[in-house]
């Protein structure tokens, strides 16, 4: 047996996953922790980091390295993706992080984002092969996979991250009612694809992946964040829009006080909350599932079968 670290470096989280490895490419994970990172405040339409979100990243990986060192790791990964993919200085945090820490980072596209967050899906729901509408929600991109089975039909990834959307639209607090038509409208244009797509290919369900529907979900349920562990979870699409409905009236310290609200996403679940009523909306999607696996999940598995097979 093998221990392996997959970092996911996210546009505001950077996501650690220690695992050991079974056999066929299984594992069982020994740890899993988050820390915010935030590095496009102030700088993703700027394509920069700026130096205060070069130091959180640093920061960040510095305490995963320590956590990585107890668990006496044999081999480290770190996929970077929206935030560093659009970085025209992301060299300087490469350089830092090489000098600092002696580690590579992966930038990787768009595609092979999707294809990563559809591995770790698989992993924890099998669908039996229905047309499924796989959503992962970043804060610099937002990826789509229509996929059937063990099958991928179309993936693509979208630069409509809610870091971007609070930019662009710097939204109120509470939201008011024109904003989230602009927003609205905003997400109808640039999604012109998914939607052409979906009407050859008519998912029935949307699963959502980790980040915000794993809040959407202990929302849910009124539990602490992440305190009830779960690969999976049904997230029925009319308490979703309860919740829906409660976080668009809500202001920044009302969201503070819900149970089951992850300090982290506070300011962006409510364009997250937003972004997902509208996609079920135009859809007509009408059940919708929680996976707690996705991009970490699916290279933590890719990695350990590839060391099973040689």
């Amino acid at each position: 047996m093998s221990r392996k670290a997959i970092i996911d470096l996210g546009t505001n989280t950077c996501n650690l996953l220690i695992a050991e490895s079974l056999a066929n490419g299984e594992f069982i994970t020994l740890y899993e922790g988050k820390e915010a990172v935030k590095l496009g405040l102030g700088g993703i339409h700027k394509q920069l980091l700026l130096n205060d979100a070069i130091e959180r990243g640093l920061n960040a990986l510095h305490k995963h390295a320590r956590t990585i060192d107890e668990h006496q790791v044999e081999e480290v990964r770190i996929f970077a993706t929206s935030a560093l993919r659009g970085a025209e200085n992301r060299d300087n945090f490469l350089d830092a992080v090489r000098t600092n820490l002696g580690w590579e980072i992966e930038i990787i596209d768009g595609a092979r984002e999707a294809e990563l967050i559809f591995k770790g899906v698989n992993l924890s729901l099998p669908v039996n092969g229905q047309t499924v509408l796989i959503l992962d929600i970043g804060g610099g991109s937002n990826e789509f996979i229509l996929s059937q089975g063990d099958n991928i039909i179309w993936k693509q990834s979208f630069n409509i991250g809610m870091a971007r959307v609070l930019e662009i639209f710097q939204p109120s607090d509470p939201l008011h009612p024109d904003e989230i038509l602009k927003m609205e409208q905003w997400f109808e244009d640039e999604l012109e694809m998914l939607w052409k797509i979906c009407e050859n290919h008519r998912p029935g369900i949307l699963v959502g992946c980790s980040g915000a529907f794993d809040t959407f979900t202990d929302l849910y349920e009124e539990v602490e964040p992440e305190s009830n562990y779960r690969t999976a979870s049904l997230l029925p699409v009319g308490a979703f829009q309860k919740i829906h409905d409660t976080l668009k009236g809500s202001t920044l310290q009302e969201r503070q006080k819900m149970k089951g609200m992850d300090p982290m996403r506070v300011e962006m679940i409510v364009v997250a909350s937003v972004f997902v009523n509208f996609v079920l909306r135009k859809l007509d999607i009408g059940q919708m599932y929680q996976s707690h696996f996705a991009l970490k999940e699916g290279a933590m598995h890719e990695i350990m079968s590839n060391k099973s097979e040689s």
